[in-house]
């Protein structure tokens, strides 16, 4: 048992000090993406080892680097650009796309190198500097650094053929140091209804199912990044609180930003009336003040309205479909002609019918009394029946209306009364199937989409279709004008981006005026590659050399690059 035990704390050594000394192997193991990383993380700064986060001042710079992480199982060649960031509409924190303008922190940074190739399950230090110009505005600025895998262009697309690029950012913040200014304005306050994505029948039939969502805007008029949190009052007409939405944070909004659309939501949405509500705004920073806006809701439900009104005509007709049966009930009846002495208690008991039925369907009101020569209408039952054909027979009781006067107007009226109800049945049925309107499900059918072989990486090409850096032999050779720290330095920048590098000997012969690269004829693809990755600032001619051989050739007068350190 002793020794059994000593086996099982020797399996758990060994697999902490696995994970102890090859962490880098562990997260490959369990991640298959890329991502980049903050190189120097200052354990003092908070967020530091996820967020680069600087307090340069005017005219100061900084040199840094990102780590560039390939955990994949495969090689892959990402893009690195810097970007200006903004605040969203909601207040949360976005890079810009690569082709927006830079004007701020994406205009400061300079890279060590736009593109890199990354084996499978390795890692990449890209230096880069930030240079804070002597003009920048004190407080807050926001950007970032973005890593986009490549691909051929045709291999990550959605079912629909829409193209999906993933970026991978890490934020920048930079504080330039100076006098500080918080100030701010509230841009926005309104309101709408929308579904409340509950079911209830009951409600979503009255329309009243909805939720409550209030829009809110608020707008930096300082210089530093500002932290509002909403909170909303409702009170009903009788200033009574309906509801209290507390702090409802609003996310971060730097200088010169503004949130736009913030929204607060309430569960809830008042049914009938006017409603007050009022949005205080304040900080979770000290300093910055609050402020409180006002708005008015007036709530008509005008599907219990209508409803309603629909209820009442339903109920009138049905009213007159009663009076109108009763009416014509009473064409069938006898008629009795009272005489000086009768009452409705002796009639009641003569005629084996309810004195009360009598005077209800006679208006008889209180105190129930009767005149001689007045007509009562007299129902016919199974007791009476016999009793009332004989006193018809002597004449002690008149003939019903319909005997007097025939069939044929008892026949129009049920036309007419049928004829009305059906009219009514339409008219729900026409109103039932506008309700539903819109809850109408609509099932999307998916083409079948025939499927493609998986992509295999090849010694020169990726497995998304992109050249490798590795597949390309570049030999540098400094021109006269530039010395051999220049070109070293360069061979280390190509080195990091992932060619295969060394430095030529001479340059004679090469009279060129600006860098130039010279390539076989069949590698103008890669030769083009290469002068993307010199330098978008730096003038760069491509010659063609047919039986050049294997390698591409550059003949620099690229200045010297500080970012890369030189014997």
């Amino acid at each position: 048992m002793k020794k059994t035990n000593t086996k099982i704390a020797l399996c758990f050594f060994c697999v902490a000090v696995a994970f102890f000394f090859f962490p880098r192997l562990a997260g490959a193991v369990n991640t298959e993406t890329v991502g980049i990383l903050p190189a120097n993380p200052d354990p003092e700064v908070r967020f530091s080892d996820s967020w680069f986060m600087y307090r340069l001042g005017l005219g100061a710079g900084k040199v840094d680097g990102i780590r560039v992480l390939n955990n994949k199982s495969e090689t892959v060649v990402v893009k690195l650009y810097a970007v200006d960031a903004t605040t969203t509409t909601d207040g949360s924190f976005a890079l810009l796309a690569e082709n927006d303008e830079r004007k701020d922190v994406g205009s400061w940074v300079q890279l060590g190198a736009n593109e890199i190739e990354l084996p499978a399950n390795s890692e990449k230090t890209v230096p880069f500097v930030i240079n804070i110009p002597d003009n920048a505005d004190v407080g807050d600025h926001m950007g970032g650094i973005v890593m986009q895998e490549l691909d051929s262009g045709t291999d990550i697309t959605s079912q629909m053929g829409v193209k999906i690029i993933t970026r991978v950012g890490v934020r920048i913040y930079e504080t330039v140091p100076g006098e500080v200014k918080k100030d701010f304005e509230i841009t926005r306050f309104d309101w709408r209804f929308e579904p409340s994505g509950k079911k209830n029948f009951i409600k979503d039939f009255l329309d009243i199912n909805k939720r409550t969502v209030f829009f809110t805007g608020v707008k930096n008029e300082g210089n530093v990044r500002i932290s509002p949190k909403v909170t909303i009052d409702i009170k009903n007409i009788f200033g009574m609180t309906t509801a209290h939405l507390p702090d409802k944070e609003m996310g971060v909004i730097f200088p010169r930003d503004e949130i736009k659309e913030g929204t607060v939501i309430w569960d809830k949405s008042p049914i009938f009336g006017r409603y007050k509500v009022t949005m205080t705004t304040s900080f979770f920073e000290d300093g910055v003040g609050e402020a409180s806006k006002d708005v008015v809701i007036w709530v008509i439900p005008y599907r219990i309205i209508f409803l309603l009104i629909v209820l009442s005509a339903l109920f009138f007709l049905f009213r007159l479909i009663i009076m109108y049966f009763r009416e014509v009930s009473k064409e069938k009846m006898p008629v009795y002609t009272v005489r000086l002495g009768d009452n409705l208690t002796d009639l009641s008991k003569g005629l084996f019918v309810s004195w009360k039925k009598i005077a209800k369907l006679n208006s008889i009101g209180k105190p129930f009394e009767i005149r001689a020569g007045e007509k009562l209408f007299i129902p016919v039952n199974r007791k009476n029946a016999s009793l009332i054909g004989q006193m018809k027979a002597a004449g002690a009781i008149g003939p019903s209306i319909l005997e007097r006067s025939g069939s044929s107007g008892f026949k129009k009226k049920r036309v007419f009364l049928i004829g009305m109800a059906l009219v009514v049945v339409a008219a729900g049925a026409a109103w039932g199937l506008k309700l539903r309107q819109g809850k109408m499900i609509h099932e999307e059918i998916q083409l079948p989409q025939e499927k493609q072989p998986p992509k295999q990486e090849t010694v020169e090409k990726t497995k998304s279709g992109v050249f490798k850096k590795s597949s390309v032999l570049v030999a540098i050779v400094a021109l006269p004008g530039s010395d051999q720290k220049a070109a070293r330095q360069l061979k280390e920048k190509f080195d990091l981006i992932g060619y295969k590098t060394r430095l030529g000997e001479s340059s004679e012969g090469k009279e060129y005026g600006t860098t130039t690269i010279e390539f076989d004829p069949e590698k103008r693809a890669q030769a083009e590659m290469v002068k993307g990755d010199v330098g978008e600032k730096i003038q760069v001619d491509l010659k063609e050399v047919p039986g050049l051989g294997e390698e591409i050739v550059i003949y620099s007068l690229v200045p010297e690059n500080s970012l890369f350190a030189t014997d």
